[in-house]
């Protein structure tokens, strides 16, 4: 199974918006910092914390590891969502 190519739920947007920035405040943390450990472009970290753009699952995970928390902080899903 790869869960790589997967984009998080349709229903998340706009929720991952405000808790990035939530915890980019936590962790003194800037998009910045953020896009160069991740390895992606700041305009995608951008995307991410506007709510414009969702990352794929894959990044999903990388992100929340930058960010030391779970995937589950970042987005409320359950089975019930799909």
């Amino acid at each position: 199974m790869n869960i790589g190519v997967v984009a998080m739920p349709k229903k998340s947007q706009g929720e991952l918006d405000s808790k990035l920035k939530v915890r980019f405040a936590q962790l003194k943390i800037s998009q910045i910092e953020v896009a160069e450990i991740m390895g992606e472009s700041k305009q995608t970290i951008s995307g991410w914390s506007t709510g414009r753009i969702e990352p794929t699952l894959k990044k999903a995970f990388r992100l929340a590891k930058v960010l030391d928390c779970k995937v589950d902080d970042l987005w409320d899903y359950t089975e019930d969502d799909e």
